[in-house]
């Protein structure tokens, strides 16, 4: 059934029932041209089949110059168009479907809104043609405001789909000094995206940026020179890196440069430095900084030990995922450790740390709240123990001789289960 009319005419409806749908490329406005004549303008060939829509459900113009052309859903070829008759009358021998988007493209050069934002939606459902004409567009300011940034990211958005036109405005950019434009090429060639996997060429974009002071840039030679990855192997080095990306606010470079120094790696070890930069970190959300913080007050890093502390920087963590800071807020309630003793709680900190693979929490949850329940006991220190846990393979290694061999196999059924999430998480693209 077609959509019920909108403001304007059936325009805004369809609009909202094609990109609903989620076709990328079959993208319809329609127009008041004229004498109030509809103009509907479809551009692109269909990829995915939406809703059962048929081109005789929308109302065709009857002028020329008003053509109206509906492409929705699985539907057969249309029969000959007012398009079809505009092309053969002046000798165009384009597509209709590049036709209808060069037209598009004219009303929006000429500040058309409504044509704008029916190339927007275009382009974010994934057409790199698309995307690389409008950042032509936000380029020259055609139509539009000038802005280089919008500009940029479409042309990214076109370059890692293979764009080669974007891929060269993007290279050109670089050249003239644009950091962010050097970083996302050190990406692209990083990924293969859009170009060969090259990685010394993602090296030489990532210091090209990081000499401009692109701080992201500078904190990911730091880590490559952690790891080794196409830099050689350095903590002086990667220290060097994070400290100016630190210096610039990056926060996952400030709490790369508080583990340093908490290590002694490529710095002097200093835990009251270490701490100094946990809290900057911190203070800007960082999960991990705000976990590694409360570790320092539970402990005694350069302060006096602080529970209440430590718990509030522990449950910062946690409430956004970080499964260290889980574990260990699950722990203080299971100690009553800077707040009131609460076994509810401890369990639930505990097996949302443990539901992420943390063996610890695995380890932990087995052993101190599962003691009657050897099934599921069995299942949590197999997951432990298969991440190389000590104790978790001699606790589980004791509870076998007491199981019968029915139980074994729940028990292992009931590991893999809890572990599907886990493999699913792992296999996500980074």
């Amino acid at each position: 059934m077609a959509p019920v009319s909108g403001e304007g005419g059936i325009g805004p409806d369809w609009k909202q029932a094609t990109t609903s749908a989620g076709n990328a490329t079959d993208v319809v406005v329609l127009y008041r041209i004229g004498a109030r004549w509809p103009k509907v303008i479809a551009s692109a060939s269909k990829i995915r089949d939406p809703l059962p829509m048929r081109r005789d459900e929308m109302c065709l113009g009857t002028l020329a110059w008003a053509t109206a052309l509906l492409v929705l859903g699985a539907c057969e070829p249309a029969p000959a168009t007012m398009g079809n008759v505009r092309s053969e009358l002046s000798g165009d021998t384009r597509s209709d479907d590049a036709r209808f988007e060069d037209d598009l493209f004219d009303l929006a050069r000429q500040g058309d809104s409504q044509a704008l934002s029916w190339l927007s939606a275009a382009a974010q459902q994934g057409r790199a043609d698309v995307q690389h004409s409008l950042a032509r567009m936000y380029l020259d300011g055609t139509g539009v405001p000038r802005d280089s940034a919008a500009a940029i990211d479409w042309l990214t958005e076109a370059a890692v789909q293979g764009h080669s036109g974007s891929l060269d405005l993007l290279q050109a950019a670089a050249e003239e000094g644009d950091a962010d434009v050097r970083y996302r090429l050190a990406l692209m060639f990083r990924r293969g995206e859009g170009v060969a996997p090259d990685d010394s060429v993602a090296v030489g974009w990532l210091r090209a940026a990081a000499v401009l002071g692109h701080a992201r840039a500078r904190y990911d030679l730091g880590v490559r020179h952690l790891s080794g990855e196409g830099l050689p192997t350095s903590d002086s080095a990667a220290a060097d890196w994070f400290r100016a990306a630190a210096e610039a606010g990056l926060a996952d470079a400030q709490d790369m440069l508080g583990l340093l120094h908490l290590r002694g790696e490529g710095v002097a070890r200093s835990e009251t430095e270490a701490l100094r930069w946990f809290r900057a970190a911190a203070a800007q959300g960082h999960a991990s900084a705000q976990s590694h913080l409360g570790q320092g007050h539970a402990t005694g890093w350069g302060v006096q030990p602080n529970p209440s502390e430590a718990v509030r920087w522990f449950r910062a963590a946690a409430e956004q995922g970080e499964m260290t800071a889980q574990y260990n807020l699950g722990y203080m309630y299971h100690l009553g450790l800077g707040t009131p003793r609460n076994l509810g709680e401890a369990v639930r900190w505990i097996r949302a740390a443990a539901e992420q693979g943390y063996a610890d929490a695995q380890f932990h949850l087995a052993t101190e709240y599962m003691q009657d329940d050897h099934v599921s006991r069995y299942a949590w220190l197999s997951l432990a123990a298969d991440q190389g846990h000590a104790r978790a393979e001699d606790a589980r290694s004791a509870l076998h001789g007491r199981m019968t061999a029915d139980q074994v196999r729940r028990a292992l059924e009931v590991s893999a289960e809890l572990l599907a999430p886990l493999a699913d998480e792992s296999r996500r693209p980074q």
